[in-house]
């Protein structure tokens, strides 16, 4: 039993009076009936301006059935979020490193409990929320939460690839089913602790500047190949309670007319409902969808018809102050372009996720209504944050040994960089309210008093802003560099470059454009001028960042000793980022996306064809990355060897088993990951990855121990989509590779056969 249920706190009115008649007596309020059997009995007596009322996200009370009023809107990325203001100034809580450090650290068990520290935090500001309002809802305050996004990071220049796992659909699907479930599932198995939502359904990942009228076109094979596997495991492996579509549309052979996602049948009803099997499962559009669905997207003539067109595909909730569906339902069903059974079906939903949460039943039968705001930002969570915090670090580069630092050997730190001082950079976006922010320059600072060294820590930051569009201050940050032992350059991106409603800006350096994946402006040139100093220790290149970013001397420069990616930490990322240059932590991350090495690299952003004369992220690309997908170093050695695959020959439908020795030959103790790849054969007129992962796990080795990995690797891991979209086995032979060992097996077979008839394979990549 975790901590937050151990000891009743405080017993908060609850959002719904089910103890006082009329409804004490009615069907919905009886807990001994199902929560569907509750939802039906209570849109049953609700008149269609009540039914009308309740698709909105600012659901109105229902007085007469003593409902209060409930705000769906809130997210939980990483941590809770303030999700455009919260309802008190006074709390405090845990925000955890970004979803893409959540990704980078390939271990869905630590992010487990990501999702479960997160999931009672966001009781506790329930909770909290409902003693202040007497029961009543406000936004980031409720029980569903619009978290996680498993959309791929299909392109580095996307804004928002910060809010995402990686690029890889099967690391996405493992950590994106771990967070669910962590948030939900609780110690009461009869209620969800937190409803997930899994966004944005589907194929989503920029341009941001065109995302409330762009559709994009996209192959059968690339929809179930790429696109649709995280979200499939998500409902059909974590049970994601919500799903909510994305801005855009998409276009494919079954939905030609490439109809935004909030009004797509093809992708909410023959895909998600159907296909996936989630006739109940609540969806809520994005913020403003339905409405975009006229204005931006002009698919409709005006609202009414939008309207329509969304409640008709199943897009239960429309979430926006602009409220389209309260304002224009009641003339769709006037004009006929809607039946009322539609709109009832869409507020049962609703009001079915409201009551698997325990939104309808007495506080003293919901254990977690205890969880008070004793359960915000405890020492726990913040262990727990520090500890996902260190092993989303990537080492890039250690030349010669030159990490870990060691103080001994120490006299000055200069701390250069746009970067250094950063705090709220650190949060990404959708963050919660920290109660301390560790920068890495605090965090430097911090690990020498700690060791109570006489080292000096000086900082400049070398730019005006992230963006450092000129020079004009290198002179203070080269003086500084020049009297110092080591310099730590903490560079990268910010909330100013990439985020939310935007793409990679594009910037450059006194006047002279920049490629868009460098280092943006004059952050090269500064990092080149350090590194003609001959700093006794060197130059460290520490990099803050969302999206990937390109350095293409990094391996080159001989001046820079060592390189770490931290992307954005969270709130005490600059203690995990010291902890790692003076060797306190051993990094153990690997890269979730792909570096290029210049934005030449890649095709249009409009561009979601995945295969290619170029291809798309390290399970297409045909060129050589500057670093690849899965890449990252550690203070200790890991030599692999004996990879056994049994049986050699398998049948269809049949799995494999695959297990590979781990030594560490080093001198100290340290995780390793261990990626397991499979090649495909080459079929003619069948298009396939070239590579792609298939099972990984983390695990600490100590020095001079060896570990034995096993696996095994499920049919469905095995299958292949084709160019209709269908997942089939084929014969032929394959290969597996492990590091750098590889060895192969053969299905054998004369034709290829659909991997749904394989009744002992699993259903989904995270159904395992």
């Amino acid at each position: 039993m975790s901590q937050a249920c151990k000891t009743p706190q405080l017993t908060p009115p609850p959002s719904v009076d089910c103890q006082n008649k009329p409804q004490a007596d009615l069907p919905f309020c009886s807990t001994s009936l199902s929560p569907m059997a509750r939802a039906v009995d209570l849109v049953s007596r609700l008149t269609t301006q009540e039914l009308i009322q309740q698709t909105s996200s600012i659901a109105p009370a229902i007085s007469r059935f003593g409902i209060k009023d409930y705000n769906w809107r809130s997210n939980c990325l990483h941590g809770w979020a303030e999700s455009g203001g919260h309802f008190t100034s006074d709390l405090k809580w845990t925000v955890f490193p970004a979803p893409i450090n959540l990704g980078a650290t390939f271990n869905s068990e630590l992010i487990n409990k990501v999702g479960k520290a997160t999931a009672d935090e966001g009781r506790a500001l329930h909770n909290e929320m409902l003693m202040t309002f007497n029961g009543s809802s406000t936004e980031a305050a409720g029980l569903n939460c619009f978290s996680p996004n498993v959309n791929l990071f299909r392109d580095p220049r996307w804004g928002r690839g910060m809010e995402t796992f990686g690029e890889d659909p099967y690391l996405i699907s493992v950590i994106g089913n771990a967070y669910t479930r962590g948030l939900q599932e609780g110690e009461d198995p009869k209620y969800l602790k937190v409803g997930a939502c899994a966004k944005h359904f589907s194929v989503h990942s920029g341009p941001e500047e065109l995302r409330l009228k762009f559709s994009a076109n996209v192959s059968l094979h690339d929809l179930y190949d790429t696109y649709l596997p995280a979200f499939k495991s998500q409902v059909i492996g974590a049970k994601v309670s919500q799903m909510m579509p994305a801005y855009s549309g998409l276009r494919c052979k079954y939905q030609p007319d490439g109809a935004p996602d909030a009004a797509n049948p093809f992708l909410l009803k023959t895909v998600l409902r159907n296909e996936f099997g989630a006739p109940n499962i609540s969806i809520v559009s994005d913020n403003g969808g339905v409405a975009f669905v006229t204005s931006g997207h002009h698919y409709t003539k005006d609202n009414t018809h939008g309207a329509a067109v969304c409640i008709n595909a199943s897009t239960d909730l429309d979430l926006g102050h602009d409220s389209i569906y309260p304002k224009f339902l009641g003339s769709a069903l006037d004009q006929k372009l809607v039946a009322l059974e539609s709109i009832k079906e869409a507020v049962t939903r609703s009001f079915y996720l409201r009551m698997r949460i325990g939104d309808f039943d007495p506080p003293s039968m919901v254990s977690y209504q205890s969880i008070d705001k004793t359960h915000l930002d405890t020492p726990m969570n913040q262990e727990l944050n520090l500890e996902a915090a260190r092993q989303s670090i990537v080492m890039l580069k250690n030349l010669a040994g030159g990490l870990p630092l060691s103080m001994d050997t120490l006299g000055k730190i200069a701390v250069i960089g746009p970067n250094a001082n950063a705090t709220e950079t650190l949060l990404s976006n959708y963050q919660g309210t920290a109660s301390k922010i560790v920068s890495v320059l605090e965090g430097i600072k911090n690990a020498v008093s700690a060791q109570n060294k006489t080292v000096a820590v000086n900082y400049a930051p070398g730019c005006s802003s992230t963006k450092c569009e000129d020079t004009s201050k290198f002179n203070d940050a080269l003086k500084l560099a020049m009297g110092s032992d080591v310099v730590i350059a903490v560079m990268g991106l910010d909330g100013s470059i990439e985020g939310e409603g935007r793409d990679r800006v594009k910037t450059n350096c006194n006047g002279a454009p920049i490629d868009n994946l460098a280092l943006p402006g004059c952050q090269e040139q500064l990092l080149d001028q350090l590194s003609t100093l001959h700093i006794p220790f060197g130059v460290i290149l520490v990099l803050i960042n969302g999206g990937p970013v390109t350095y293409t001397k990094i391996f080159d420069n001989t001046a820079v000793i060592g390189a770490i990616e931290a992307f954005y930490p969270g709130a005490l990322g600059g203690t995990a980022v010291a902890d790692v240059l003076f060797g306190a932590y051993n990094p153990g991350g690997r890269m979730p996306v792909t570096v290029y090495s210049s934005e030449k690299d890649l095709p249009l952003a409009v561009d979601y064809n995945m295969p290619g004369s170029i291809g798309r992220t390290y399970r297409y690309y045909n060129g050589k990355p500057l670093i690849p997908f899965g890449y990252g170093l550690s203070f200790t050695e890991f030599k692999y060897s004996n990879l056994v695959v049994t049986p050699a020959t398998i049948k269809e439908c049949d799995s494999v088993n695959v297990s590979v020795s781990i030594q560490n030959t080093g001198n100290v103790m340290g995780d390793e990951v261990t990626l397991v790849y499979l090649k495909p054969p080459k079929i003619s007129n069948k298009t396939f990855p070239n590579i792609e992962l298939v099972a990984f796990d983390r695990a600490t080795i100590k020095a001079g121990m060896t570990r034995v990995a096993s696996y095994k690797i499920d049919a469905y891991m095995l299958s292949l989509v084709d160019q209709d979209g269908i997942r089939y086995i084929f014969p032929g032979t394959y290969t597996f590779q492990v590091d750098e060992l590889d060895k192969n097996f053969t299905i054998t077979g004369s034709s290829a056969i659909p991997v749904s008839k394989c009744t002992s394979a699993s259903k989904c990549m995270a159904c395992m």
